[in-house]
């Protein structure tokens, strides 16, 4: 998922004596832990009775959070309240892009994700998609379009936060960066 490029000033170098910082196994790692963790947010953020009390613990304290180019609160209280706000809403993601990012020696790298997909937001999420109202059934298409799934675009930067003796590093979300793409 990560791979090295060939700096702008060195063209004739070949890509494989540039230095990596990660491995192919650190980086095999923090692609599944991106995968594991975009399940487990988005899971909950998608279950009515844990988005309020799940999302803002895995969120560091003095975290950076933008939702649609707003600028929400970090403590537990003010974004759980911000959360109750946001209508139900199921996502569908498409994209998933992790980057391990350097840390200071002998510590976890910090990982830096990238997810884009749709999103429905509104009462029809709880709805089998079979019985979603037909758009052609509407009588002033207000309906249909509310309905439709809008593409967006989030960007977490997740920082070690603990790891045991031998164990993986447990990571929490250090900024998010969510946003409506069309």
């Amino acid at each position: 998922m990560a791979s090295a490029a060939i700096p702008q000033n060195q063209p004739n170098i070949p890509a494989q004596t540039i230095p990596q910082p990660w491995g192919a196994a650190a980086i095999d790692a923090a692609s599944h832990g991106a995968i594991a963790f975009c399940q487990i947010y988005y899971e909950a953020y998608d279950e009515p009775t844990r988005r309020d009390s799940e999302i803002p613990l895995m969120y560091l304290p003095n975290s950076k959070i933008i939702w649609n180019g707003n600028t929400v609160p970090s403590d537990r209280g003010a974004l759980s309240e911000f959360l109750k706000g946001i209508p139900l809403s199921r996502h569908d993601l498409q994209t998933l892009d992790c980057h391990p990012v350097s840390a200071e020696p002998n510590t976890p790298p910090s990982l830096i994700i990238n997810v884009t997909g749709s999103v429905l937001h509104g009462p029809t999420v709880l709805a089998p998609p079979s019985s979603a109202p037909d758009s052609r059934n509407t009588s002033n298409g207000k309906d249909a379009a509310r309905d439709m799934p809008r593409k967006f675009h989030e960007m977490f930067m997740l920082k070690a936060v603990e790891q045991g003796e031998g164990m993986q590093p447990k990571y929490a979300i250090h900024s998010s960066n969510f946003r409506f793409i069309g």
